[in-house]
């Protein structure tokens, strides 16, 4: 067998690898404690003292797998197994039908990356026509029901799950067991860290290189770190700071400066648009909260005009003082119809945008000729989201 210290400066020189490639794998792998044991055949991740560690067999490292390429690949795997959280989310049920659940998620990501002969792949199952990008619990639900109702129109997937479930991969999965460590919640906020200071250490043009599934895991985690915003207070701050302020002068005022008609009166003037998603994925509730501030906005002097979109914008109308009956819409989700409408019709002088949304819709192309106020729904989606300051639901 190697030397600990031999195997140490292997994986050392795999991560400086990935850090040459795809720095913020490398740079979170380097939060991460590693061990060489012979506890485990091949390679692993698991919990110790409530925290995240990885464990490599030495031989099998050195000797079994016989390129850099392919210990890039194991250790990308096994970090990938963190990303995801697998540890945290493993069922009561069958634990080995989760595994190849597990993999089946994380080697999608592997890329060029060598993956030694036993890696589990959506080719394993080529008669299951399972879809790529799902969740692991996705995978699990489809496989169990395979492996339950001996799918005749896929037999060979079923007999060939049977075997997966119980032969060596390059990834052992012994070490899960974070639901029965009274160390989980500790080891996911540690993990969390790990992931944040992963991103700081990433430039933004690598970052954005990195798989959509993946960043969006990430930045789910740096938006939930972030302290929570009263999204009611920030609603009216924006509000507060879109008005405008003109001067008339009337003669039915003396001025103070000179006591001699006409004097001057200060108005203030505020025209908003607030725009409400309707593609039919934001709860009631949400809507009801949204307009009863609007209408202390309108209570306050402001002018508002109601822009209901989906995917192309359904109704346009003054805010009365009631909230609508009704929204019109249903389907997908898009913000540039609402943003090109303002654009176009910039001789209204909107002085601000307030967009009600869950966020997931593609970025937006049409950057409007004032300011904007995402309020998402609290299970919502700021990847997408632009030219403007985002509040979540949090009441």
């Amino acid at each position: 067998m190697a030397e600990k210290s031999f195997v140490q400066e292997e994986l050392s020189r795999c991560i400086i690898k990935l850090l040459l490639k795809e720095p913020f794998y490398a740079h979170f792998l380097a939060g991460i404690p590693r061990n060489i044991t012979e506890e485990i055949p091949t390679a692993a991740v698991g919990l110790v003292k409530g925290k995240m560690n990885l464990f490599v067999n030495e031989d099998f490292f050195m000797n079994e797998l016989e390129s850099v390429s392919a210990r890039v690949a194991v250790i990308k795997h096994e970090a990938l197994h963190i990303l995801f959280k697998h540890c945290f989310r493993i069922p009561k049920s069958n634990l080995k039908l989760f595994n190849v659940a597990a993999d089946l998620v994380v080697n999608q990501f592997i890329g060029n990356w060598d993956l030694p002969k036993s890696a589990i792949t959506l080719d394993s199952f080529p008669d299951l026509k399972l879809e790529a990008n799902q969740t692991v619990e996705t995978y699990y639900d489809a496989l169990s029901n395979l492996l339950n109702d001996k799918d005749v129109e896929a037999p060979k997937s079923a007999s060939h799950l049977e075997d997966l479930m119980n032969q060596q991969t390059h990834s052992d999965h012994s070490k899960w067991n974070a639901k029965d460590d009274s160390y989980s919640s500790m080891a996911q906020h540690k993990l969390d860290e790990i992931i944040a200071k992963a991103m700081d250490r990433t430039s933004s043009n690598d970052f954005g290189k990195l798989p959509s599934d993946i960043k969006r895991m990430v930045n789910q985690v740096i938006e939930k770190r972030k302290p929570q915003v009263n999204w009611k207070r920030a609603l009216q701050l924006f509000s507060t700071s879109s008005r405008k302020t003109r001067i008339y002068h009337t003669e039915k005022r003396i001025s103070k400066r000179f006591g001699t008609r006409p004097g001057i009166k200060i108005k203030r003037y505020q025209r908003l648009a607030v725009a409400v998603d309707t593609s039919g994925s934001i709860q009631e509730s949400y809507f009801s909260m949204f307009f009863s501030e609007i209408h202390n906005i309108w209570r306050q002097g402001a002018e508002i005009e109601i822009i209901e979109c989906d995917a192309e914008v359904q109704r346009i109308y003054k805010y009365q003082g009631k909230k609508p009956s009704f929204l019109k819409g249903g389907g997908g989700t898009h913000f540039d119809p609402v943003f090109s409408y303002i654009k176009e019709n910039r001789f209204k002088r909107y002085d601000g945008c307030i967009y009600l949304t869950d966020g997931y819709a593609p970025e937006p192309q049409v950057k409007p000729p004032c300011k904007v106020f995402w309020l998402l729904t609290p299970d919502g989606s700021s990847d997408a989201l632009q030219f403007g300051r985002v509040a979540k639901f949090n009441a």
